[in-house]
């Protein structure tokens, strides 16, 4: 019995020992972006055993099994399921995740969870923001979000960017709202100094992209009524970055980039140039000329562009209190001439806790621009180059710019004036320079009556000092002859602007059963105020000290601007059992800038959501993690008119008046403006109906939308004859415009082992523009003298408006026969073109004007893909649109085939004799036929799709840099990318993501735009180096 016994008891030690044998401890630690991640869960998969990391994100535990997997979750970071294979360390680190349905929301004055939002919503992290040099961080909106379309004025460093959420409903300002940290932004565009061109900068470009922590557009009413009167273009939610509980955190990014123009002007050289001169008839004979080198003008106007950029951040907290810390540089130079940005920007957010019910914080961020910029006649050098007489060359020996003036040559007079150098010299002689330094900023303070009541108070500031100089210098012309532009000129502006706001928000969350209920009342005002000063001289006793005070026949003036709006708001979200959702929002705001009878309004909302994958007959489909229905109305408003208080007359001071017997002609006040007091808000009435669908543990995620909004009684300038001596519009209600479209936005991500990840993340929208009221009326404009664009009912906005061709005339027999031309000079002729006779009425006038296309895209999109394998990650972005037309002017002057102007290299194919071509008429000197008139020959296709970003990066692995810095350096990711790399288009220009100069909160360029005047630079390819290290 005893010797059974022992052999037992041996048995069961064995067992026991090799049991003990199995179990093995598992040490590591989890990070984010090589931060320590205190609290995420580390389980061992299909048991209960499982730790959580340390504040210092350290973890152990013991698993029994060597083919064991550990699971890591975090709320709002992806979950990772990972083998242990025999390993006793496992380092991890942690994805942030996007599409997470506990994921928490921005909205306007509170957050959501994203499972519980019936409105349209989306969102882009930090890392989207900086994954691309951006300068401003509205040019992160581009391609990103489903229904967004920005449109970039060229390669120009901090130049306005049109911002446009589903679609174009207003003739003035179109841009939507953007609320930093609670704060409502007032854009405008006073920051600037006026010289007759395009010298304003972006309002956003004050911010620094790199201390954002999210953006969150609010694209239908449901979601951005509770802005009310300022939200019918869209509300932009932008969150900076705070601090975390956690080891301070301390981040130092840095980049570099060089950039290069990707097309020119191409245009003739000499020996073409000679030629063409020859073949216009004219007496042009320039074959003395003939063998001499081709000067390309061009290359004296562009240049290599860089950059330099530095972050330095700290961050960190504990459970009572965080803060959050950051400085940034940047210096870019464009790939033009007088093309410089200089940016310092310093922020700090912090939040406090003290006990158990009351917090209270603030959010800083300073901004101090100085934008070098191109304006008149200089804003037009890279045109203007390239149609520069191409023998001539650019320099002089002893480097001055050559002779502009040849006063005969050959058998042709012609003086070609300065139009040879100005561009140049005023780009390298004059100046013009916008500084502004920007606070903006705000405090809070939070305190929790009982459990779910809270009260809430913030304050913000908005101040913004501007610095504007636009000094155009004296200089000769360099014609031998003296010749000398006539005296130097300084302008200097001070704007300055100071908006207030302040809001008092009462929320109340409770549950009760299956109901879950959220109650918000408000209150908020804001409070704009504007100055600028402006002096200006001629003559200065001294150009290098500039001060308008030591020059002649100086003169100053002053402007100032005030209003004021107040809001009181309310919003009910109501949840029972996670299935059916309801939100009601209801904003009454009143504003200044209209008059007592129509001073004040109501912009209610309302939505509704059903979650049909919590209901029982979806409970079991598999792989289905949400399905959501959401449909929505709602209706908000806009201000913004041409001038405030447009409710009342205006006077201007004129020289108008003829007073007394010796008739002496005097200054005094006359009414400007008419008075409208029953002007009052323009309204956008917007619905939505939408669906979210997540599937496979939260890798897809997919959204569609179906929008119509309907924006009446649209804020219009109507003008005056002039004999009524009204000089400017007077603002009327007048009209209805209507957008509609679809929305379509996917995301996946997918990890195909521990080493390799991918991610795929794309979005298309359409859309339809259409005017459908405007009493009758019709709205020209044009450019340059030229009508080019009309609006009137039933058509899209600001169409293109002009002839239609057919080919052209191909002998003398067909152009005889060719109809009555009221805009011919002296009728046709072979190789002329043939203008369509659209009303048929057997004569060709301006009554055969039609729409030949619209400047606004019927679709857009962007495709995002991602791959990680190992340590090394890589990224492509495709951004485009289509469906929309551009005026090509640039075109129009250089295929023209007038005066003395440079030219195309496309008139080498023109019209010679029967047959030869059928798009690019004969040369004519007299344009008898007039074949430069606006028609759909300068009218191009504007579709394209941009290479916007690539980028590949390297991760130190965590283990090394811990070994080598003894924990000192927690990360260093390097990268290297590049922008803008290809175009694919059709469009002949320069760059088909074009936009004329406008004007942020008038916004007259919506009558005129899809305009590519050559002005602008195109957007340049551009080569990026960076790091980025975390201690």
């Amino acid at each position: 019995m005893k010797k059974e016994y022992l052999i037992t008891s041996l048995f069961a030690l064995f067992f026991s020992l090799a049991g003990f044998a199995q179990e093995k401890t598992i040490t590591g630690m989890v990070t984010s972006e090589g931060v320590p991640l205190p609290g995420v869960n580390v389980l061992v998969k299909g048991t209960n055993n499982g730790v959580s990391s340390t504040f210092d994100g350290d973890y152990s535990i013991t698993v029994d099994k060597s083919d064991a997997i550990l699971v890591f979750s975090y709320l709002g970071f992806e979950t990772q399921e990972i083998p242990v294979k025999g390993r006793t360390t496992i380092d991890v680190a942690m994805q942030e995740s996007a599409e997470s349905l506990d994921e928490v929301v921005v909205v306007g004055f509170g957050t959501q969870k994203r499972k519980d939002l019936t409105g349209a919503v989306e969102t882009i992290t930090s890392d989207d923001i900086t994954k691309t040099p951006n300068t401003s961080l509205d040019q992160a909106l581009g391609g990103q979000v489903a229904g967004v379309y920005i449109a970039n004025r060229g390669g120009d460093a901090a130049a306005p960017i049109n911002v446009r959420i589903r679609g174009v409903g207003t003739t003035g300002n179109n841009q939507p709202l953007f609320v930093v940290d609670g704060i409502p932004l007032v854009q405008t565009s006073n920051q600037t100094v006026n010289t007759g061109s395009n010298t304003e900068s972006n309002p956003l470009a004050t911010l620094n992209p790199n201390d954002i922590e999210s953006i969150n557009v609010l694209k239908d009413a449901s979601a951005a009524a509770i802005y009310g009167a300022r939200a019918a273009n869209g509300v932009v939610i932008i969150t900076t970055k705070r601090g975390k509980s956690g080891k301070a955190k301390i981040t130092y990014d840095i980049y570099t980039t060089t950039a290069t123009n990707r097309k020119r002007f191409d245009v003739l050289n000499t020996e073409q140039y000679i030629a063409y001169q020859a073949g216009l008839g004219e007496g042009h004979d320039f074959s003395q000329f003939s063998g001499s080198d081709t000067y390309d003008w061009q290359d004296a106007i562009y240049r290599t562009g860089n950059t330099i950029n530095h972050n330095l951040g700290v961050s960190g907290g504990t459970d009572n209190a965080n803060y959050s810390i950051s400085a940034g540089y940047i210096e870019q130079s464009g790939i033009q001439l007088s093309q410089n940005f200089e940016r310092y920007s310093f922020s700090a957010n912090s939040d406090i806790k003290v006990g158990e019910h009351f917090k209270f914080g603030e959010s800083f961020t300073f901004g101090s621009t100085d934008r070098l910029v191109q304006s008149e006649p200089g804003a037009a050098a890279s045109f203007l180059s390239a149609t520069n007489v191409p023998f001539f060359p650019i320099y002089n020996e002893d480097g001055s710019y050559t002779s502009a003036n040849y006063d005969t040559v050959g058998d042709a007079s012609w003086n070609t004036g300065d139009r040879q150098i100005v561009g140049l010299n005023d780009l390298e002689n004059n100046e013009t320079r916008v500084k502004t330094n920007r606070i903006l900023g705000s405090i809070y303070g939070q305190v929790e009556f009982v459990k779910g009541l809270k009260y809430k108070f913030t304050a913000g500031l908005d101040y913004q000092v501007g610095e504007g100089q636009w000094y155009q210098a004296k200089y000769d012309f360099g014609d031998g002859e003296g010749n000398t532009t006539g005296t130097d000129l300084l302008v200097k502006e001070r704007p300055i602007e100071k908006t207030v706001n302040v809001s008092n928000i009462l929320t109340y969350d409770t549950s009760f059963g299956k109901n879950t209920l959220s109650l918000l009342l408000g209150h908020e005002e804001t409070r704009f105020q504007f100055t600028k000063l402006r002096g200006q001289a001629t003559d200065l006793l001294n150009s290098t000290v500039k001060l308008v005070n030591t020059g002649a026949n100086s003169a100053a003036n002053e402007e100032a601007d005030e209003w004021a709006i107040r809001g009181y708001l309310g919003r009910i979200n109501y949840n029972y059992d996670g299935k059916y959702l309801a939100t009601f929002n209801l904003r009454r705001d009143e504003t200044s800038r209209f008059s007592s009878d129509n001073r004040a309004d109501y912009f209610p909302s309302f939505a509704l959501g059903w979650r049909l994958s919590q209901e029982k007959f979806l409970e079991n489909v598999d792989n289905l993690n949400n399905l959501k229905l959401r449909a929505s109305w709602g209706q908000a408003g806009n201000q913004f008119t041409g001038a405030n208080n447009a409710y009342i007359s205006q006077l201007g001071l004129t020289s108008a008046y003829v007073l007394g017997g010796d008739q002496t002609v005097i200054i005094a006040p006359a009414s400007v403006v008419l008075a409208n007091p029953d002007l009052k808000w323009e309204k956008s009435n917007q619905t939505n109906i939408g669906a979210d669908v997540t599937m496979f543990d939260n890798k897809l995620n997919f959204s569609v939308d179906y929008f119509m909004k309907d924006t009446k009684d649209i804020l219009v300038g109507v003008p005056f004859p002039a004999v009524t001596g009204f000089a400017l519009p007077t603002d009327v209600n007048l009209g209805e415009i209507k957008n509609s479209g679809l929305e379509f936005s996917v995301n996946y991500n997918n990890s195909l082992s521990d080493d390799f990840s991918y991610g795929i993340s794309a979005n298309f929208s359409t859309l339809k523009n259409e005017v459908a009221d405007l009493g009758g009326f019709e709205l020209l404009s044009g450019v340059f003298g030229s009508q080019i664009s009309r609006t009137i009912e039933g058509e899209s906005m600001a169409h293109f408006y002009g002839y239609k061709t057919d080919g052209l005339y191909q002998t003398d027999a067909e152009a005889a026969a060719a109809l009555p031309d009221e805009d011919s000079f002296d009728g046709a002729s072979a190789g002329d073109i043939r203008f369509v006779d659209v009303n048929g009425d057997g004569e060709i006038t301006p009554d055969d004007k039609t729409n030949i296309g619209s400047p606004i895209p019927s679709y857009y999109y962007g495709l995002n893909l991602s791959a990680n394998y190992k340590n090394f990650d890589f990224s492509i972005f495709f951004q485009g649109v289509g469906g929309n037309k551009i005026y090509n002017e640039a075109r129009r002057e250089l295929e023209g085939m007038e005066g003395y102007s440079n030219q195309s290299t496309a008139i080498l194919k023109r019209w010679t004799g029967e047959g030869t071509s059928n798009s690019i008429p004969r040369l004519d000197a007299e344009g008898s036929n007039n074949n430069t008139r606006f028609s759909d020959r300068w009218v191009e296709s504007g579709a394209y799709t941009r290479l916007k970003n690539i980028q590949i990066g390297y991760n130190f692995d965590a283990e090394t840099l811990k070994n080598i810095f003894n924990g000192f350096v927690s990360n260093i990711r390097l990268y290297a990318g590049a922008q803008n790399l290809a175009v694919f288009t059709k469009y002949s220009g320069l760059d088909p993501e074009v936009t004329r100069a406008f004007s942020f909160q008038k916004g007259e360029n919506n009558l005129s735009t899809g305009v590519d005047d050559g002005y602008a630079s195109p957007q340049p390819v551009s080569i990026q180096f960076g790091a980025r290290i975390s201690f």
